[in-house]
């Protein structure tokens, strides 16, 4: 039976991991140009801010939940951010 630490974090980053959106993208236009299915394509970036919550749920290291919380984010969010700079137009010019 899972503990209701996980079942919260697990909730939480569901919940959470869809805030992005309304701010930011990344946004489907951007991977239409280069014929790649954009609307296809962006679901990596939703699904992995969306599991940042459990991650953090099912792992022991480091023990504050407000520093496990960051670098699992960034853990699991960084391998995208190689995508976003192949990009053109995003990143670095």
């Amino acid at each position: 039976m899972p503990s209701r630490y996980l079942i919260t974090c697990t909730l939480l980053g569901l919940a959470l991991g869809w805030a992005p959106t309304l701010v930011h993208g990344p946004i489907a236009e951007k991977f239409n140009i280069l014929y790649i299915q954009g609307n296809i394509a962006i679901w990596g970036w939703y699904i992995a801010r969306s599991m940042i919550g459990f991650l953090v749920g099912i792992t022991h290291w480091p023990r504050p939940w407000f520093v496990r919380g960051p670098l699992c984010g960034f853990l699991i969010v960084f391998p995208l951010t190689w995508v976003s700079l192949a990009m053109p137009g995003c990143g670095f010019p």
